[in-house]
């Protein structure tokens, strides 16, 4: 997330229209042998609801899309091809909301910083064998990140499918009419959203969420300066992360010592001691999470990303997957150039692990209160590795006290919720045959959603066999 705000792209102000986000039924890398139609028969659906599977179900799927999801009747079809799902589980594609399309480069030997396109797209690429088919970024620059996203959503580029903000806005200093051209400025190459961060004011947010929904394109928030209750009061659509790590959301006797904390403590140190005054039980979160579950506002709590970044280095499973070993470059680039926690003491590191439960405490709280809670990874942070974050992001959930279907509802029916589609995200007649079958149960461990067999995406078998890290 901090990454992007090293990057400015202009805003294109062309009149060029571009096709809708996820409305092109086949990637790039499908399998080309694959039927028009399919029936999966004999399998266990976990439609996307987090309720009771449908055992010795049969779901029919034909030309993209799932046509039925009935029991199997055991009589043979001639439909078209047969799957045979025998012990295995059915689920919807799973839904990353907060996947950052481009890859920054960081700068070291005299390279010029720049985003990435082919490291980017070998992200992606990854991101489908691991069961992702849908995404959405938060941030992007305007022009390389929407043409990519065209790029994804024409298969042109294998990948999940994807929706995609313009630049995120974060420069307090800009007028209101300042922050209104720069929303008008985007609108040629159809953002599916704008996003304000940490250092707007509330007036400032109040501007860009006023002249986006003049345009019907929803606002994510990566909130601090501006609170999230001042946010979702002002009509913010979506919040990113877990918290705001704003003064206001501490205790009142709290605030003076970590405004101290913020002005002496360099980088992110200053957010121990955030996390070590907070108080997730506070009877004034209450009303905020209230209104919260009232408005519907989407929370995609990203534990990976504070997980990845604040784990010491040499007790790291990020650091040690031999997943990493595909991604060299990143590696490279997080251990010379991005590595937030390289001036953190063992004491730093020691007084983070202890507080980290209030986080974890946090997200139950969300959970149990109704808030609309949807899965994220923030990929491009670092040591957050491609493919596998999703399902490490499903881990860390578990250790916060979700269950397996809570999780599963997250990627599934939450998200689809959360971006307002009715084609992803569910087992059901009418959607978007986005799949993926799965050899182990995950309700019995939530690792077990990495027991890929395939990943459907479109009606077609994308990837096959993707077992690494099954637990």
């Amino acid at each position: 997330m901090e990454w992007v705000l090293r990057f400015n792209s202009k805003l294109c102000i062309a009149a060029a229209c571009v096709l809708p986000a996820l409305t092109v039924p086949m990637a790039v890398g499908s399998d080309r042998q694959a039927e028009a139609s399919a029936i999966i028969e004999h399998v266990t659906v976990l439609d996307g609801r987090g309720g009771p599977a449908l055992t010795d179900a049969s779901v029919v799927v034909s030309h993209g899309r799932i046509v039925s999801v009935s029991q199997s009747s055991g009589k043979s079809s001639s439909f078209g091809r047969v799957i045979d799902g025998t012990g295995k589980f059915l689920l919807p594609g799973f839904i990353d909301m907060h996947a950052h399309l481009l890859f920054p480069r960081c700068s070291y030997g005299g390279e010029p910083i720049h985003f990435d396109r082919a490291l980017s797209e070998k992200a992606l690429s990854s991101q489908l064998d691991f069961g992702v088919t849908t995404i959405r970024s938060p941030a992007t620059p305007t022009i390389e990140g929407l043409k990519l996203r065209d790029d994804l959503n024409a298969g042109r580029v294998r990948g999940p499918r994807a929706l995609a903000s313009a630049e995120l806005i974060n420069n307090s200093t800009l007028t209101e009419a300042g922050l209104r051209q720069i929303v008008r400025d985007a609108l040629p190459l159809r953002p599916d959203y704008f996003k304000v961060y940490a250092r707007l004011l509330p007036e400032q947010v109040a501007t860009v969420i006023d002249e986006a929904h003049r345009h019907d394109i929803p606002v994510i928030g990566h909130l601090q300066r501006t609170t999230w209750a001042q946010g979702v009061l002002l009509g913010i659509d979506h919040l990113a992360h877990s918290v705001d790590w704003s003064p206001e959301s501490l205790p009142a006797t709290a605030r003076t010592a970590y405004e101290e904390a913020v002005k002496n403590r360099k980088g992110f140190r200053a957010r121990i001691d955030w996390l070590e005054a907070f108080e997730p039980d506070l009877a004034d979160h209450q009303e905020f999470l209230a209104a919260l579950v009232r408005k519907r506002v989407s929370v995609d709590v990203t534990l990976i990303a504070y997980d990845a970044k604040f784990s010491q280095p040499e007790k790291s499973r990020y650091r040690r997957t031999s997943l990493l070993k595909s991604f060299p470059e990143l590696r490279g680039d997080w251990v010379r150039c991005d590595d937030a926690t390289s001036d953190w003491t063992p004491d730093d590191y020691r007084r983070w692990n202890a507080a980290w439960p209030k986080l974890l405490a946090w997200v139950k709280r969300m959970s149990d209160a109704g808030v609309l809670l949807v899965s994220g990874t923030d990929i491009t942070n670092e040591w957050i590795v491609p493919g596998e974050a999703l399902h490490q992001e499903f881990e860390l959930l578990a250790s916060a006290g979700l269950t397996p279907n809570q999780i599963l509802r997250m990627t599934g029916a939450n998200s689809a919720e959360a971006l307002r589609r009715y084609d992803v995200g569910i087992v059901e007649a009418g959607r978007r045959a986005d799949l993926v079958l799965l050899s182990a149960d995950p309700r019995l461990s939530i690792r077990n959603t990495r027991s890929i067999l395939w990943v459907m995406q479109g009606g077609r078998i994308v990837s096959r066999d993707n077992t690494r890290g099954a637990g």
